[in-house]
């Protein structure tokens, strides 16, 4: 039963958290987002659904595409900025 309370909140979390992103009202938007967050909070803390979500956050992380070196695009040489590269 504590499965399917975390499954249901993390559900509404998400739409919330995608209605907070297409809302054209700032503070709404924002709004949404952070009950969004407080659910996913409660139901990371409390349901029994954290570990399967953490090792599966794990595995998602660790088939990330490493970062080559030189990866950066070089800048234009024709630019006027003022900032220097390092």
């Amino acid at each position: 039963m504590a499965i399917f309370v975390s499954m249901l909140l993390l559900a509404i979390a998400a739409l919330l958290w995608n209605l907070g992103r297409r809302n054209a009202d700032e503070v709404m938007g924002v709004l949404e987002k952070i009950i969004a967050v407080v659910l996913l909070v409660i139901s990371l803390c409390v349901g029994g659904l954290h570990q399967l979500l953490g090792f599966g956050l794990l595995i998602i992380a660790l088939k990330l595409p490493r970062a080559r070196i030189n990866q950066a695009p070089l800048p234009a040489a024709s630019n006027n900025e003022i900032f220097l590269p390092f």
